[in-house]
């Protein structure tokens, strides 16, 4: 089979699990998305840091007039940085008209040097809607580099598949 067969192939179960009616096991909910974090007891001294607003897109159109077609969105965190832990602050879902969906993480929570986190939103799960968004917020006690945040969508329509990248924009800058 080649690359392009079995990429399609992986593409399109991944699509297919998101369409049963039952629970997803894929499906992170915020204490499980918790548990790839390590909680953190004491204070944080951050001296450097951003928050980040990632726009993900729940479904997109192929063809004017055409039905919308669904996508499952990821959202990756990746500290690239090979010496220090990265400290993630909170992390938040909205939908196109602005309103809290969920929030994930609250609190400090860290992530070991060129350790990654993810969270998945099912093709199913429809509440963020063409606009939605996560607003990401890290921090560091040392000077790092910055991480790499972005959504991955993933989606299917008849027999074409559908996959790109959304990165992430800095909405505020912490340095001192």
């Amino acid at each position: 089979m080649s690359w392009g067969l079995r990429a399609t192939a992986i593409l399109l179960g991944l699509v297919l699990l998101g369409c049963e009616d039952e629970p997803d096991p894929l499906q992170i909910s915020p204490a499980d998305y918790a548990r790839q974090f390590s909680e953190r007891a004491q204070p944080l001294d951050a001296k450097r840091g951003q928050t980040l607003y990632v726009p993900v897109y729940s479904n997109i159109l192929v063809a004017e007039g055409a039905t919308p077609t669904e996508m499952a969105a990821t959202l990756a965190i990746r500290n690239t940085d090979i010496e220090h832990e990265i400290f993630v602050t909170k992390v938040t879902y909205y939908d196109t008209a602005g309103k809290l969906i969920e929030t994930y993480l609250d609190g400090v929570y860290g992530l070991g040097p060129m350790a990654s986190a993810f969270n998945l939103i099912n093709v199913a799960d429809k509440r963020g809607g063409f606009g939605a968004n996560f607003v990401v917020t890290w921090r560091a006690e040392a000077a790092v580099s910055d991480p790499v945040v972005e959504a991955i969508m993933v989606g299917a329509s008849g027999t074409k598949g559908f996959s790109f990248t959304s990165p992430a924009r800095v909405t505020e800058q912490l340095d001192g």
